[in-house]
């Protein structure tokens, strides 16, 4: 794939959660300032800080895009990514499976040591000094 692809790519995506939070955004705003917010498209229940907020968030996007030190740096970074030589499935997998186990240990070597610890100030330590 090429990293031109891969950056178009990631743009978009960005530009569609950014769009939905900006949507989100202006329509708090708009309810808090007490405007009213009609509705643009029928269909699609589009009002008009829905529209606002994917328009800013087109505009932020594409500027960005075509801004020369992003633009730039967003290739490079795809390109080294896809010099990246990714761990298979079945390393993935045991990997995952040791970081679990380890997990389990580690839970249970810590409960362990907080019980004997909780024991040794609440219970035995005070029958011991009772009876000094």
């Amino acid at each position: 794939m090429d990293p031109k692809r891969l950056v178009v790519i990631f743009f978009l995506i960005a530009g569609l959660i950014f769009a939905f939070f900006l949507e989100h955004v202006c329509g708090l705003i708009w309810a808090r300032l007490g405007w009213s917010d009609p509705v643009i498209i029928d269909g699609l229940d589009w009002t008009v800080s829905t529209l606002l907020g994917f328009v800013i968030a087109a505009g932020l996007v594409v500027g960005a895009y075509v801004h020369p030190k992003t633009h730039t740096l967003s290739l490079e970074v795809a390109s080294e990514l896809m010099k990246v030589t990714w761990p298979s499935w079945e390393e993935t997998k045991a990997s995952t499976m040791a970081v679990i186990v380890a997990s389990i240990v580690a839970a249970i070597l810590l409960f362990g040591i907080d019980t004997l610890a909780y024991n040794l100030m609440v219970e035995w330590i005070p029958a011991i000094w009772g009876k000094l």
